[in-house]
């Protein structure tokens, strides 16, 4: 049988608000484009900060910028903690990018990497001159939805909730949502077609699944090499041994009843994830014909 075409439909129209965020395959990258992580929950997005802050010396942006009372701060300055150096913003809630836009964070250069769980809202930090560059790392939603519920439960925020009551409680298909900036009203197959064209055309898609080629592509693509040894073992030790906040817990079998609810409920996201792994192959021809990004080679 020949392998099903997921693509959304040619004419799939995108929201004006991605204007200033750069198609994927415009290469090379220019000396204006900031890359942003777009942070899925329970996706490796955790782990991925403490790569590039810790291991790579990136500066990025993401929730430490607003502690300490740096929510205040009139102007951008870099505040170094023991593991990493972070922009005085946070660029996790909507205010918080509004604040960075504010401030010149794009124009400034001083990040990065921003980190952030927004699409649309984020897209008030660029402009032409100063365009985003997104980039993720995508999880099987049954999963992510599992991990997400352990996560919380670990750390005491859900009482005696079963995962099915949690489920029920969660809302549905957030990636198609956020890709959309549709978080409320009826999903339809139009909404995921535009979701999906956002990945095609907007971001270079990392799977969870597949963490190693992931990064791989991520340092190629965006050009950023583990500057020494130390930096290459710090990489392994968090991203192989330490996979961070991993939370052990029972996965469902797939025709478990909370695993088809997921599903159910989830249709839209399910089917996007499908289409992320087809775009996952597709991304591969950017890397091995050496024409996408600034680094060609490999990082061992």
């Amino acid at each position: 049988a020949g392998v099903v075409d997921l693509s959304p439909p040619r004419n799939t129209k995108l929201p004006s608000t991605l204007d200033v965020v750069a198609n994927v395959d415009d290469l090379p990258l220019e000396l204006m484009d900031s890359a942003i992580f777009w942070h899925v929950p329970r996706s490796g997005g955790t782990t991925m900060k403490h790569v590039m802050a810790t291991c790579l010396g990136r500066v990025i942006t993401s929730e430490v910028g607003g502690q300490e009372g740096h929510a205040m701060d009139e102007r951008l300055e870099i505040v170094q903690k023991p593991y990493g150096n972070f922009v005085n913003v946070d660029t996790t809630t909507p205010l918080g990018l509004k604040r960075a836009a504010d401030l010149g964070l794009a124009p400034s250069r001083i990040a990065d990497v921003v980190f952030t769980p927004y699409v649309h809202e984020a897209t008030v930090l660029f402009d032409r001159d100063h365009r985003g560059r997104f980039f993720t790392m995508l999880r099987d939603p049954v999963s992510r939805l599992q991990s997400l519920y352990y996560f919380r439960r670990m750390n005491g925020g859900l009482g005696e909730m079963t995962l099915e009551a949690f489920v029920r409680d969660q809302g549905e298909n957030w990636m198609v949502r956020t890709l959309t900036g549709t978080m409320s009203g009826q999903l339809d197959v139009a909404k995921l077609n535009e979701a999906k064209e956002v990945l095609r055309t907007k971001f270079l898609v990392g799977i969870f699944a597949e963490k190693t080629e992931t990064l791989r592509r991520i340092e190629s693509h965006f050009g950023w090499k583990f500057p020494s040894p130390v930096a290459q073992n710090c990489k392994n030790q968090l991203y192989y041994f330490e996979w961070h906040s991993k939370n052990p817990h029972p996965e469902l079998s797939e025709d478990d009843d909370v695993a088809l609810l997921i599903q159910r409920q989830n249709r839209y996201d399910m089917e996007l994830y499908e289409y992320a792994l087809q775009l996952f192959r597709e991304q591969e021809r950017f890397f091995w014909g050496g024409d996408l990004g600034s680094g060609g080679g490999d990082v061992v």
